[in-house]
């Protein structure tokens, strides 16, 4: 299949470059592959080690090695005959400036926790636009509309050089992200979040229960100079019950 790219331009030059190197393979020799390889395992599974001490099969030890010969990391590396798939990306310095040098995925997670947290997210979120796009391609001039809701995302992400490229990109690819974070302080919540929900636990009047309350907080600037329809509607009302 050879080399291929994930080019997202904007603000940073040549942000997060990804270039993909696939093995070539053949495709009815990879299902020929796979079919031996499912032959393999039958063999396998029929040995005494998949048996318990009454020589019973051992069910939970045969789903345990299934998982893991079809895992898709295992497939793969049969199909491809053991060749491996390679992928660099692009550095962002705290100047914000990109290298124009390429580095190796394995030594790209020796960067610091928020460099390598950008360029994960970079790449998840081109990826999720790519699967969107295939199975629903866009026609014309349409809109993306596409919502991420991401668990406790920012760990050591804090720095502007590392947050902005991935914001950057999600408002490229009409992303709206929704963090859930126990991050209660930092100013890069409220530059790059303009609706902020907090969520605390008080004690009950009786002590037996607890109860939680939400405040909300709207940056009405940011809407002002993006989204001045928007802050009429959150003014208004709630577009949807989150609890």
């Amino acid at each position: 299949m050879g080399d291929f790219s994930i080019n997202i331009w904007g603000n940073f030059e040549l942000t997060n470059t990804y270039i993909f190197t696939v093995p070539d393979w053949d495709e009815q020799e990879g299902k020929e592959t796979l079919r031996h390889h499912i032959d393999w395992m039958v063999i396998q599974l029929d040995k005494d080690e998949y048996k318990d001490d009454e020589g019973k099969e051992d069910e939970s030890l045969i789903r345990k090695q299934i998982a893991k010969w079809l895992h898709t990391k295992q497939l793969l590396k049969n199909v491809m005959k053991e060749k491996d798939i390679s992928v660099k990306c692009r550095k962002v310095s705290n100047d914000g400036k990109v290298s124009g040098a390429l580095t190796s995925w394995e030594k790209s997670n020796a960067w610091s926790g928020g460099e390598k947290w950008s360029k994960n997210m970079t790449l998840f979120l081109g990826i999720l636009n790519y699967l969107a796009e295939k199975r629903v391609p866009l026609q014309g001039n349409q809109k993306r509309h596409r919502t991420v809701i991401v668990d406790n995302p920012f760990g050591k992400a804090s720095s502007d050089h590392v947050l902005e490229p991935v914001f950057f990109i999600a408002e490229q690819l009409g992303f709206q992200i929704i963090a859930l974070t126990a991050h209660a302080e930092g100013k890069f919540i409220r530059k790059y979040f303009p609706v902020v929900y907090s969520c605390r636990l008080k004690e009950s009047a009786s002590r037996e229960t607890q109860i939680m309350t939400k405040t909300k907080e709207i940056r009405t600037a940011y809407f002002k100079d993006n989204d001045p329809e928007a802050i009429v509607r959150l003014g208004e009302k709630e577009q949807l019950a989150l609890f």
